[in-house]
């Protein structure tokens, strides 16, 4: 198996929104008991965490090196994808990354929709925790207890071991220094439904845990009237956080309220005209990005040799690299981008992954005014 390229196969995936809407109800209303019952494939990664860490190590690569690939669905920016397999397939060179780049929502449909069919393609997919009981519902996902758990931070894993988080996103205010100053800034949410930004607010089309945040801040009465003020503000709704930051850059727009905190330091950094506020009176934290071990991976060995490669210190620093906020507890952020001590506010995956239709026809009416 040592001859595999270092080679990484992207296939990107579009689905409409409604389209994923009607999946989500369908796996609610059609999929099999929450009560999860291991496959063989779990089972086996169960038996296999129990060895000491050597022999463990050694059994995973022997599997490995005969399945000779892992099918990674990816919710992530493509480039940084690419830092993370290259330095996975570096370390395992018999192993190649067969990758598919989508939205969150859109993978995650592909996912109910292989599971229902029986076609089990994939072997990993990362997306939102919000979307854990929708995937466990579908027994789209198995627990993987990986012995590097016990390095990620608390809040970044489940206690029955369903999701490992590698990371979470900060949600910033991102505003283009040649129309805006600092000092005119937005500098807190409740700031964002003042006339003063009518017209001049730009907001992802399916920031929907940016809402959820604002729901568990204020309570759901005053953050659901707070966040219909904002939606009156005429906002520039667009697809895509990289498109978003890109197009505040450009002048499109002075503000972008929903802003990825590594994507505002990476514009920063590159000289574009950009600088951001970190939002009073809390940050709106993305929910946290686990990977996901399907059910029936094809490739459970190599599976979870990327898992691990993700969770581990080699993986995370090059997340952290990328500006992301980790999971592991020994990388932690210095400077003026540090998060630091601020109150952030990271959506519940149990309450909104019961809610999640419902937290995402809120965002529609509020926000897009649809």
């Amino acid at each position: 198996m040592n001859g595999w390229p270092h080679a990484v196969y992207f296939v990107s995936v579009t689905m409409r929104a409604g389209c994923l809407v009607g999946f989500f109800v369908t796996a609610l209303i059609y999929s099999p008991s929450s009560l999860h019952a291991a496959q063989p494939e779990e089972t086996l990664l169960e038996e296999i965490n129990r060895l000491p860490e050597a022999e463990r190590q050694a059994r995973l690569v022997s599997g490995a090196k005969k399945e000779g690939s892992v099918t990674w669905y990816v919710a992530m920016n493509r480039a940084y994808a690419q830092d993370l397999i290259n330095a996975f397939q570096a370390e395992y060179p018999f192993l190649k990354v067969n990758a598919l780049t989508a939205s969150g929502g859109g993978l995650l449909s592909r996912v109910l929709t292989e599971h229902r069919a029986k076609s089990y393609q994939y072997d990993l997919f990362n997306t939102r925790s919000t979307t854990i009981n929708v995937l466990k519902k579908a027994d789209a996902i198995m627990r993987y207890r990986t012995p590097y758990r016990r390095f990620l931070r608390d809040g970044f894993y489940d206690k029955e071991g369903f999701f490992n988080g590698m990371f979470a996103t900060p949600m910033v205010f991102i505003f283009n220094t040649k129309l805006v100053s600092r000092k005119e800034a937005p500098a807190s949410i409740e700031e964002l439904a003042s006339s003063k930004w009518t017209g001049k607010l730009g907001m992802d089309n399916e920031s929907y845990d940016w809402l959820a945040a604002v729901l568990d801040y204020y309570g759901e009465e005053k953050g659901t009237e707070l966040a219909a003020r904002i939606g009156n503000q005429k906002l520039n709704v667009r697809r895509g956080p990289t498109l978003l930051t890109q197009l505040v850059a450009a002048g499109e727009f002075p503000v972008q309220i929903d802003g990825h905190h590594h994507e505002a330091i990476g514009k920063k950094k590159s000289g574009a005209p950009v600088d951001y506020n970190f939002p009073q009176p809390f940050v709106p934290v993305k929910s946290l990005i686990p990977i996901y071990m399907s059910s029936r991976p094809p490739h459970p060995h190599a599976a979870a040799l990327l898992a691990d490669f993700l969770l581990g210190k080699k993986g995370q620093e090059i997340m952290y690299g990328h500006g992301r906020w980790v999971s592991h507890k020994n990388i932690t952020p210095k400077g003026p981008d540090d998060i630091g001590d601020r109150k952030v506010v990271i959506p519940s995956p149990e309450k909104w992954g019961d809610r999640y239709q419902e937290l995402i026809a809120l965002y529609n009416k509020l926000l897009l005014r649809q």
